[in-house]
């Protein structure tokens, strides 16, 4: 197990991945640009830098955890940028959901600094970060997969090595992909059967029956409740890196296309900081109907 982690990015998933890394009793140097977002880790040991060069100053691993690749370029390359602060051998793992081009990219950089690199996105929610039994998909070579195994199931329950570098990416796509698909499909159901004058509470109990994902998500929905346990603005985000990622193979992704429409529609609206199921708002509103306990018809504007 390494003694000192640099961990940057503390959003959502970030500062509870970084608790845990903490409470396995690791040196924490953590870096985050809301620097507000630093101070719960500061309170339980950690300290605090000022950059993420200044993160990975004499670490024996640096983690990323951030939004998009743009936001993974700037926390890593530049004089204060995290490869900057890595010492000769130091292993850098970004967990973060990317693309794999941008991983390999990444990787390359690393290498070329005499540094190690391993993609290590991750899937669980919110809940399985604060309980550390998050699903981490791993793209690298075999000894850098070993090398971080430790390190990784302080914040994992299951820890799998897809395949060399960007076969983590691809994989973690894939989950998102079928996750955003079925929480479309389970709005349109909602919102379908519901205007047919069918009761939303039946009509999520039976499709909760298709899928864990409904089962979780479709009691808030009824309750209305869309705080974000994973923002719309970020869904979006990877569904386009999906997309693009499939045109780069020759992949048609047709079921995904849609969904990118619709969820352009709900960030046009202003829902983006909302979780990724309040896209159903934009069908609701299309449909004349709110599925909610009992449901609420829209009235159309004077």
């Amino acid at each position: 197990m390494v003694q000192t982690v640099g961990f940057i990015g503390l959003g959502i998933m970030g500062g509870r991945m970084a608790k845990n890394v903490l409470k396995a009793g690791v040196a924490l140097r953590a870096y985050n640009r809301t620097a507000a977002k630093a101070e719960e880790v500061r309170r339980l040991g950690a300290t605090v830098a000022a950059s993420p060069r200044e993160a990975a100053a004499g670490a024996d691993a640096v983690i990323t955890m951030v939004a998009d690749p743009p936001a993974l370029a700037a926390v890593l390359e530049g004089p204060d940028g995290a490869l900057a602060g890595c010492r000769p051998g130091t292993l850098v793992i970004d967990m973060s959901t990317v693309d794999p081009d941008t991983s390999r990219t990444m990787a390359a950089r690393a290498a070329s600094l005499g540094l190690r690199y391993l993609e290590a996105p991750v899937t669980g929610g919110v809940g399985a970060a604060e309980r550390g039994t998050l699903l981490i998909m791993a793209g690298g070579t075999r000894e850098d997969f070993a090398a971080a195994k430790p390190l990784l199931e302080t914040m994992g329950g299951k820890i799998l090595h897809a395949g060399p570098m960007g076969s983590g990416s691809v994989m973690k796509l894939a989950t998102n992909l079928v996750a955003s698909s079925i929480y479309t499909a389970m709005a349109e159901g909602l919102v379908f059967a519901t205007k047919a004058g069918l009761d939303p509470g039946l009509v999520a109990e039976v499709l909760a029956e298709r899928s864990p994902l409904i089962a979780s998500a479709a009691p808030r929905v009824l309750a209305g409740q869309f705080t974000a346990f994973f923002p719309l603005r970020l869904s979006h985000k990877d569904v386009h890196l999906a997309l693009a990622t499939a045109r780069s193979l020759g992949v048609p992704l047709f079921g995904l296309g849609t969904v990118g429409q619709l969820q352009t529609a709900a960030l046009a609206k202003g829902l983006g900081e909302l979780d990724q199921i309040a896209t159903i708002q934009v069908l609701e509103e299309i449909a004349g109907v709110q599925v909610r306990t009992p449901p609420t018809a829209i009235r159309s504007p004077d």
